[in-house]
């Protein structure tokens, strides 16, 4: 069988403009990504598009020292959460009095709320916009990127994706056969630079249950208690 591992990209930089960066922290997780890496004997490597997502995929590998080459996977881009910010704060704020001083005095606790409220909702398929993906949409999409990735894959092989919570949290509900919600809500409690492992058949693969099995989740014995962080 071979071994998948998708790692959660280092922590981003919470509540400044450009959130699509790794912050110090992030950078140290990476490197702790890296040497894990440097022990791991992968036979590829993957990572999602976005910044923070490269940004700890290029630093973990040149700390590990290995030259295994990046494959860049737009399938593993998380779930699109500003796009749902963006549209969807002011009909939350306009049904639930609870969050009117988002408009005015916003405390980080409240903006916490805010985004699981509208995250569950979205996740329940309860609340869409048009444009913005829909969580079925977004389970496809995960879906068709570890598909390529698993086919892709030679007898034993052993792959590393760097990517986020959301593809994770879509991961682990493909072994375990799940609804789109929950898979959602696994993701909410996936620790920055955290590894999660799964053993797959290599040959014909087709997303039976005896396909994929779920190995060990968001392990994060490689960080120092310093850099266990969960945003």
């Amino acid at each position: 069988m071979g071994a998948l591992y998708l790692i959660r990209h280092g922590q981003a930089s919470y509540g400044e403009v450009d959130y699509d960066r790794l912050s110090t922290k992030g950078h140290e997780q990476a490197r702790a990504v890296g040497h894990w890496l440097a022990k791991a004997k992968l036979d590829r490597l993957y990572a999602g598009p976005l910044k923070r997502q490269q940004q700890t995929v290029t630093i973990a590998r040149e700390t590990s020292g290995v030259a295994t080459e990046i494959d860049t996977l737009l399938e593993l881009a998380e779930y699109p959460a500003f796009e749902m910010l963006q549209h969807m704060v002011p009909r939350l704020v306009a049904e639930d009095e609870k969050f009117a001083a988002l408009t005015s005095a916003p405390t980080p606790r409240l903006l916490d709320d805010a985004f699981h409220t509208i995250l569950a909702r979205w996740s329940r398929d309860e609340w869409t916009v048009n444009g913005v993906e829909r969580v079925g949409e977004f389970v496809q999409r995960v879906r068709t990127g570890l598909d390529r990735v698993l086919r892709a894959a030679g007898s034993g092989a052993r792959i590393a994706c760097v990517t986020s919570a959301g593809p994770i949290g879509v991961a682990v509900g493909l072994a375990f056969g799940i609804p789109d919600e929950r898979m959602v809500r696994t993701s909410i409690v996936i620790r920055n630079a955290s590894i999660t492992e799964f053993r797959f058949r290599s040959q014909n693969f087709d997303w039976q249950p005896d396909q994929l099995s779920l190995v060990t989740f968001n392990l994060t014995s490689h960080l120092p208690e310093a850099l266990d962080t969960a945003r």
